[in-house]
């Protein structure tokens, strides 16, 4: 009934052709973090990744822009399959057509060359695998100490295993597994690891990103089996250690590939919308709150757009750039400051792919897609226009947040496809504004990428001409102060190329910025009211310029 009710409020856009929100003066504000947008990466996967210099020239942007570079993790199903065996005489038992594997076999050099391929300072996570139980855990401690040593003051956090609320189904643990049992396993294996010679004089010791959760705690769809495993319960289980525990992980797919009843329901309308956005997003605000109250953050630690590899034609779709902007928006305004995009170098949902495939009948290109230009546009929304060439010490600052945090403004909360948020400077003086228009609008243009399926490109058009709407926010900025305006614009929801942010893009094949900024400045008007023109399905970032507010 919701999606019914949702789908309608969307057909019913063009009666609201204006709006008007006031930016309150006490908002409830969260950090937000310039690394608020990662990428988790299949070990399988990797090795391709690094075959391509894709994805270190489309991320060396995102580090420009935002001033740090997006945190990688390296982990995912295949971590929990990944055994280190000295002996293996190449880095990886990994094949470019690798998707899944039984075993990824791996040595110490295939943690060689992470640091040198990301942008500088880009921080990684690291999965171990908890799958293999044994009082030694000798696996997991050869690959902590490989990364260690190879990765060293880039290497952030360790996971101990993926999904491990989904271990029983998968054969891995017995029906005793819960969150005290897993709880117990944690504790001793920490204590193996951080009591080991190679942790203990390393002069930079990683901390641990525990939990690791598939399931949601509310929506059933997204559940594949009912269990004790959310923060709220692990944190009573005995899992609180702030001098170890920096974050907890849960992971979300708001669609599925994974069933046919879930496959049955996919839609990009219905992945464009706010009103499921929020659904999805505020189920984790009690667990904010339980990982606050154990002195650590809560991230989603894994998610895309729908699980088992997602669904061309909804996941690579201009569609998908707006839902993740509000997304990733969304989770940061409850205190998910960061978001973690998973890849997988043949799968439907990657923001970008490495190397040329074979799939379903149709030979792909490496490339880059239309929804990679969300993490475009929003790393100019954590941005403060600094180069990333900044010492150590400033880094650090950046990506602990000091400085900027965001507010979603409840005049845009209720509503099926508008969305907005504040975001406030060092002084908390309102420094942006982000509104996103998600409501669907399908054009013929831009529906091809040769990094796409072809099958899928959209043939779908919507009848007239594309309505915009007045919107008018009540901003407390001086009146007559200048506003830059950037503007993340598609041919239509349904694109998948042709996606720019203010007339820039990225080449689909190069990863290469390309086009002209266009540019565009408003001018606030009387008792700080700021009126601006909002298009079906578009997102629009204001900002006073320095001096200005």
């Amino acid at each position: 009934m919701r999606h019914l009710q949702s789908l309608l409020l969307l057909s019913n856009w063009a009666l609201a052709s204006s709006v008007s929100i006031k930016v309150p003066l006490n908002a409830s504000r969260r950090i937000l973090r310039p690394d608020l947008y990662g990428y988790s990466i299949e070990p399988v996967s990797l090795d391709p990744y690094l075959k391509s210099t894709l994805a270190s020239t489309v991320l060396g942007h995102i580090a420009e822009i935002a001033g740090v570079p997006a945190p990688i993790r390296v982990g995912g199903n295949i971590a929990d399959q990944t055994v280190f065996d000295k002996t293996l005489p190449v880095p990886s038992q990994a094949l470019p057509n690798d998707t899944v594997v039984e075993v990824l076999k791996v040595q110490e050099s295939w943690y060689n060359g992470w640091t040198d391929y990301f942008p500088t300072g880009t921080d990684f996570i690291y999965t171990l695998n908890l799958r293999n139980e044994s009082s030694s855990w000798t696996n997991a401690m050869q690959q902590a100490e490989a990364a260690i040593r190879h990765l060293g003051p880039q290497l952030s956090l360790l996971e101990l295993g993926n999904e491990i609320d989904h271990y029983i189904s998968k054969g891995w643990r017995t029906q005793a597994w819960n969150t005290s049992t897993y709880t117990a396993q944690w504790k001793r294996l920490t204590h193996q690891l951080t009591t080991a010679p190679f942790y203990r004089n390393t002069t930079h010791k990683p901390r641990f990103q525990a939990a690791v959760f598939a399931d949601p705690p509310w929506v059933p769809d997204q559940h594949d089996e009912i269990d004790d495993f959310d923060i709220a319960n692990v944190t009573r289980a005995g899992l609180i250690n702030p001098h170890l525990i920096e974050s907890y992980a849960m992971h979300l797919y708001p669609q599925s590939t994974c069933d046919a009843p879930r496959e049955a329901r996919l839609s990009l309308n219905l992945l464009s919308n706010h009103n499921v956005i929020w659904t999805n997003i505020s189920q984790y605000i009690p667990q904010v709150a339980a990982a606050e109250r154990a002195h650590a953050r809560l991230t989603l630690g894994e998610t895309n757009s729908a699980s088992c590899s997602g669904r061309s034609g909804i996941s690579d779709t201009f569609g998908a750039a707006l839902w993740a902007t509000d997304y990733v928006l969304a989770a940061a305004s409850i205190g998910m400051d960061q978001v973690y995009f998973h890849l997988g170098h043949t799968s439907e949902y990657s923001a970008f792919t490495p190397l040329a495939y074979d799939y379903k009948g149709e030979s792909l290109v490496a490339g880059v897609r239309a929804h990679f230009m969300s993490h475009v546009f929003l790393a100019h929304v954590v941005g403060d226009g600094q180069s990333n060439q900044q010492d150590k010490q400033s880094r650090k600052e950046k990506k602990e947040g000091q400085g900027k945090t965001i507010s979603a403004l409840p005049g845009a909360a209720n509503s099926s496809d508008l969305a907005g948020y504040a975001v406030y400077g060092g002084r908390a003086d309102l420094e942006k504004l982000v509104f996103v228009d998600l409501g669907v609008w399908n054009s013929s243009e831009g529906v091809t990428n040769p990094s796409t399926l072809r099958a899928t490109d959209s043939n779908s058009t919507s009848v007239g001409e594309r309505p915009t709407r007045t919107v008018e926010v009540k901003t407390g900025w001086t009146s007559g102060a200048k506003v830059d305006v950037l503007r993340l614009q598609g041919p239509g929801t349904n694109a998948k190329s042709g996606v720019t942010v203010s007339g820039l893009e990225v080449d689909v094949l190069t990863g290469a910025l390309v086009g002209e900024k266009r540019e565009e400045q408003l001018v606030v008007g009387r008792g700080g009211v700021m009126e601006f023109e909002l298009q079906q399905a578009e997102a629009i970032l204001l900002e006073i310029l320095k001096g200005g507010g």
